[in-house]
Order: C-alpha cells, then sequence, then structure tokens
C-alpha cells in the first residue's frame, strides 16, 4: 500500500457549538479512560493489513477540540503512533485547534512535540455571528492567535472560515474576507453554515428565532470568495478548500483521492479499500470495547464513493485511476453515457483521461453527482 493517513479523534470540548452535530462532549470524566482505549486500538490496528507496515505521511488530530487535550498527552499519543507505524520523513502532522486555545507558549510545545500545521477553527471576525453559533472565542482572540502563529515555529497552517451566517450579506461577507487578507493563511477551509438536524441551530431555525441567509445570497458569497481568493493566489483545489503553492492539505487530500485512510478514537471512521467501519460515538461504550460495525463495499459502491469525492476537486474524476478493478464494462458504459449527457447540459467538462465538475457549478455539484449514479434498477 502507498502511503496512508492515520486520524486521531479528541472528543472533548470546552463548550457546545451550535451548528455542531460532530461527536463531542463537554464532560471530560472519560478521558483517561478514552485515551488508554485509543492507545490499544492503535496498537491493534498496527497489526493488520493493510496498516502492518505502513507508511504514515499524515497524522490529523480532529475533534471535538484537540487543542483543548494537554500537550504531554497529545505527546504520548504521537510517540505511540511513531512506534507502531512508519512515519515518512515528511510527515504532517496537524493538530485543529481553537483560536481561544493558542498562545506563544502553546504554540512553542506544541511544535517540539511533533505539531507541523494546524488547522484553526476561527470560522469568522464578526462577534456577533461567533456569539449566535456558540463559539468559545471572539473577533479579538481571531485575529490575536494569526499574530501569534506568524511569530511561531509552525508556520503551516489552515483557517476555517463560515458564509452563510444568520444575518450575513454579500457585503459583510466581503468585509471579512477583507480582514482575512491581512494575514493571507497558507490555507483556507471555507463552508456554508449548514443547519443539521439534533443541533441546536437547527432549532433556533425551525422555530424562527435565527434567519437564514436565501440560498440566492449563500451563492453570491461563494462567488465572492472564490473571485477574491484567486487574486490573492489562491488555488481552488477542491469545493471548499483553497491553497497557497504547495501548501494542500495532505490529509485531506488523500480521503478525496479514494485511498485507505485509519480512524482512531470514538466516533472515528476507517476505510481499507474494501470496508469501511466507524467507532461507537459514545466515549463510555468506546473505553469499553464496543463492538465495531462495519460494511464491505460492492464495486458499484465504491465507483460512486469515488464520483463524490473526486467530482468535488478540481482534478476530477480520472477513468484510469479512479474505476474500481473489476468492474463491469456495461455498467461502466452507462457511466460514460451518464457524463455524456451531463456534458452536454454544460455540468460537466471532459478530457482525454476524464471529466469534472467547471469550478461555476461546483455549487451544484451534489445535485450534478448524483444524476451521474447508476440507478438501483441498474446495479
Amino acid at each position: 500500500m502507498n502511503a496512508t493517513t492515520l486520524y486521531l479523534h479528541i472528543p472533548y470540548c470546552k463548550q457546545a457549538c451550535h451548528y455542531c452535530d460532530f461527536h463531542f462532549s463537554t464532560q471530560r470524566s472519560t478521558e483517561s479512560a478514552v485515551l488508554e482505549a485509543m492507545h490499544t486500538e492503535m496498537a491493534m490496528r498496527s497489526l493488520q493489513m493493510p496498516w502492518n507496515g505502513a507508511t504514515i505521511n499524515s497524522l490529523y488530530f480532529g475533534g471535538g477540540t484537540p487543542s483543548f487535550l494537554a500537550v504531554t498527552e497529545l505527546g504520548r499519543l504521537i510517540d505511540e503512533a511513531r512506534s507502531l507505524f512508519s512515519f515518512s520523513s515528511s510527515i504532517e502532522i496537524t493538530l485543529e485547534a481553537n483560536p481561544d486555545d493558542i498562545t506563544s507558549e502553546k504554540l512553542e510545545a506544541w511544535h517540539s512535540i511533533g505539531i507541523t500545521r494546524l488547522s484553526i477553527g476561527l470560522q469568522s471576525f464578526n462577534n456577533l455571528e461567533l456569539q449566535s453559533m456558540n463559539r468559545a472565542h471572539d473577533a479579538s482572540h481571531s485575529a490575536q492567535c494569526l499574530e501569534w502563529i506568524a511569530d511561531s515555529p509552525i508556520q503551516n497552517y489552515s483557517v476555517d472560515f463560515m458564509y452563510g451566517m444568520p444575518g450575513s450579506t454579500v457585503e459583510s461577507w466581503k468585509r471579512q474576507l477583507d480582514q482575512l487578507a491581512a494575514y493571507l493563511p497558507p490555507h483556507l477551509s471555507c463552508y456554508a453554515l449548514t443547519v443539521e438536524e439534533k443541533t441546536v441551530l437547527y432549532h433556533d431555525v425551525r422555530s424562527g428565532k435565527i434567519t437564514m441567509p436565501t440560498d440566492e445570497v449563500i451563492v453570491a458569497q461563494f462567488e465572492a470568495l472564490r473571485a477574491w481568493a484567486l487574486e490573492q493566489g489562491y488555488t481552488h483545489y477542491e469545493l471548499s478548500n483553497f491553497a497557497q503553492p504547495d501548501k494542500y492539505s495532505r490529509h485531506n487530500s488523500h480521503y478525496w483521492s479514494g485511498q485507505p485512510y485509519l480512524g482512531i478514537g470514538p466516533g472515528a471512521h476507517s476505510f481499507d479499500g474494501e470496508k469501511r467501519w466507524w467507532n461507537v460515538s459514545n466515549n463510555t461504550l468506546y473505553a469499553q470495547g464496543a463492538e465495531v460495525p462495519g460494511e464491505k463495499l460492492s464495486l458499484i459502491d465504491l465507483l460512486n464513493e469515488r464520483l463524490m469525492v473526486r467530482l468535488r476537486t478540481a482534478k476530477g474524476f480520472l477513468w484510469k485511476i479512479d474505476v474500481p478493478v473489476g468492474l463491469d464494462h456495461l455498467k461502466l458504459e452507462r457511466v460514460k453515457r451518464n457524463v455524456q449527457t451531463a456534458e452536454a447540459k454544460g455540468l460537466v467538462r471532459c478530457t482525454d483521461n476524464g471529466f469534472a465538475i467547471p469550478p461555476d457549478r461546483w455549487m451544484q455539484s451534489d445535485a450534478i453527482i448524483a444524476e451521474l449514479f447508476l440507478s438501483p434498477e441498474e446495479r
């Protein structure tokens, strides 16, 4: 197997963001047991194929809020992973961090244990937007943390930024981008705020307490973002991601390539090339070694998943690389006919090697990709 990526899920947060539907907990009573279970799970998976002998070129701490964890515990997890797997000489070790956790001292400490990259949950420079989403930081933290990073030994970082926030307009979004231009992070992950069921935001929208921008405003904000990013020298390499030269997210790019990845911790997902599985999203049950459900993917499932992830990227879908080995010829021909139909509608752009969704159609990507899937009766 080629180099792979390792994801470690740290499920603890200082407080609950109102839009978040990831697995997290604001109670830390299970922390010691969960961390020990993560060490145990890592050791077990390292003996299994395809992870046994695999080279790790990206280790990613996600959450939750990994920056909430003690530096010593982060260091123990990195050391454990290094002892169990072969680390690439150029491994990228990313820590998701909230602005209110970042200080000059923390940056030095994280660097000392091997952190090479940060993913900062900044989200906004607007205090009202941050308060409405129950973020733990304010606009002053947003600016201060970027200034500290500029003087720190960790120079590779990404900023998470949200558009489509309650009460936002195209002009207010452009003002946010103007503020970001003072820093020009090496990498940006910019997402439209989505309203997920079972979140506080969902109930606030349903009750009329919060009003979301219209789809037209959200599309206009995305278009303003793309124009601004290209003008600033970023490459728009995936629907929600922008990078300065050579600063693509190694971890995310691995996911989008359809290659195997290993997830450790409560709620973490894994894929070995044929099967995928997911740990229980319950800290106590995870620490007790709860059964791990999973499923073996059919060739059609693999094809559809690759269509879904690859067509969100600028490179798109490549016939020689992305078609699963062994896929029935007649089914492949049907997909090619679907692609030809989409091309005639201007929904995809074909090349000699494959096809991609034009960037000006990326906001329609889910609907376009759905048209390329095989219908149930064609499986």
